[in-house]
């Protein structure tokens, strides 16, 4: 089993792609989006929701959380992204918190948990999101397949044009390695 996740600050003309191939292998993934990703993509945020993905909450502003020690501060960087989610697509945001570039503190644990969000981290992950220093293929996969592991969450940038053009093929070697992919719904139960 493997859970794919996506973080997604801005969008680079990568999403679009990377939701087709998803749709096309059946796979259900998370997206843990930004504030400024959200009122600049409503059309994506919505096609996510539509399509059974899961969209995180990945804070409104994308600071560093472990410098946020007061819970007010906190709650209304989780909550103003909440709202705007309802905002464009009816729903309920779903109570899945992803701490910006993984940095946290042990009181941000604690005050995502009291407002009712299981933290999501990963692991296996690799150097994807620098826009000028894209992986090859090749390095890609060099990354992904061999380190690939039962139970991997896998976090991957959907501004990533390398993602984009692998996807299709990445997939399709996990699955013929027999892995499936799984919901994060699944790996909280």
């Amino acid at each position: 089993m493997i859970y794919l996740t996506f973080d997604a600050g801005y969008e680079n003309g990568c999403t679009a792609r990377i939701l087709d191939v998803l749709k096309q292998h059946g796979v259900k993934a998370a997206f843990f989006l930004v504030g400024n990703y959200m009122e600049q993509n409503p059309e994506l945020v919505r096609r996510m929701a539509e399509e059974g993905h899961v969209v995180g909450n990945h804070t409104y502003h994308h600071w560093d959380m472990s410098k946020i020690g007061d819970m007010a501060t906190f709650r209304e960087e989780l909550q103003s992204l909440e709202k705007l989610y309802t905002q464009i697509t009816g729903q309920t945001m779903q109570k899945y918190y992803r701490p910006p570039q993984g940095i946290y503190s042990e009181e941000n644990l604690r005050m995502a948990k009291e407002l009712g969000y299981r933290t999501v981290f990963w692991s296996l992950a690799y150097v994807d999101w620098l826009n000028d220093k894209q992986p090859t293929s090749e390095e890609a996969f060099s990354k992904l397949i061999p380190r690939i592991h039962n139970g991997a969450v896998v976090l991957l940038h959907s501004t990533s044009k390398t993602n984009a053009a692998i996807l299709d093929d990445l997939l399709t070697r996990w699955e013929s390695m027999g892995y499936r992919f799984g919901s994060l719904d699944e790996a909280f139960e």
